[in-house]
């Protein structure tokens, strides 16, 4: 049992709080210490799980403020309405879309794969929370166009949303690995070149 939660938090603690778990995982790489974040956010570790309960919930807010860039993403593949852009310029958008979203959020997904106690807490989540939820609005984006006509009814929207994200995720974690310099544009195909080759599958 729980011991219930008490008092009032102060006005803009959860979004120092989460400036801070930026802060943090972007400086100290892997590592999410609350104590660090508390002390950067200027305010009382308890507070933190105040507010989120965990660290995995910590981690899951910080990943909502990067959820917009996602949803535009998804919203280009989803569009149904007949528009003036070719379907490779609507790739290109989703896929640049969906790499920044990926890019982002890159060392929350480090600070998880390497941390042993958030991997158990997101196991213990049976499936609430993770990156396979990624996969059921870019499905999702993949049928409405399948209904509209514009995409071929033989298409599996799952497999067809995996590689999506999988491309747009791989494209952010090498730039993220090669901090996003010179190496990462001479070594990565263009985004361009991948819409170009992934496009005939959705045909």
């Amino acid at each position: 049992m729980t011991q219930a939660r008490r008092g009032r938090p102060s006005t803009g603690v959860r979004e120092a709080v989460l400036k801070a778990t930026e802060e943090v995982l972007g400086e100290a790489g892997l590592a999410l210490s609350t104590k660090e974040v508390a002390r950067r956010a200027g305010v009382a570790e308890s507070s933190i799980f105040y507010h989120f309960g965990d660290r995995l919930g910590l981690l899951q807010a910080v990943v909502g403020l990067h959820l917009p860039v996602f949803s535009d993403a998804t919203a280009l593949l989803g569009r149904t309405e007949p528009g003036g852009d070719e379907p490779a310029a609507d790739l290109v958008a989703m896929l640049t879309g969906l790499e920044r979203f990926y890019f982002g959020i890159m060392p929350i997904l480090g600070a998880v794969q390497s941390d042993h106690q958030l991997r158990g807490l997101l196991a213990g989540r049976d499936g609430e929370i993770g990156p396979h939820l990624a996969l059921g609005p870019v499905g999702d984006a993949l049928r409405a166009q399948q209904a509209a006509g514009r995409l071929p009814g033989g298409l599996d929207p799952a497999a067809g949303a995996l590689l999506l994200i999988g491309a747009a995720y791989q494209r952010a974690l090498h730039r993220y690995l090669l901090d996003d310099g010179e190496a990462a544009a001479r070594v990565l195909p263009p985004v361009e070149a991948v819409a170009r080759t992934l496009l005939p599958a959705f045909r």
